[in-house]
């Protein structure tokens, strides 16, 4: 039998994420804020699955944010361990 712990949340939301939770929640057509937050923790865990850790995922959600004028090489060499 599998054990089931209780991990309690309580999250403060300016009007734009809670419209945002909520449209989400309607999206989906769940009932309870509960299963929206777990079906988002199962989807972003697979991804970073899928795609192989987080930093993998943060670096592909980075580079779909930027400009396509953006050159990642030259942008690198502000980092000191590639420049």
């Amino acid at each position: 039998m599998v054990d089931k712990k209780i991990l309690s949340l309580r999250i403060v939301m300016d009007d734009e994420m809670e419209t945002k939770f909520y449209e989400i929640k309607k999206e989906l057509g769940l009932s309870s804020n509960a299963e929206v937050v777990r079906f988002l923790v199962n989807r972003f865990y697979k991804e970073l699955v899928k795609k192989g850790g987080l930093a993998a995922v943060l670096l592909s959600n980075f580079a779909n944010l930027v400009s396509t004028d953006w050159n990642i090489v030259e942008s690198l060499g502000v980092f000191p361990i590639f420049g």
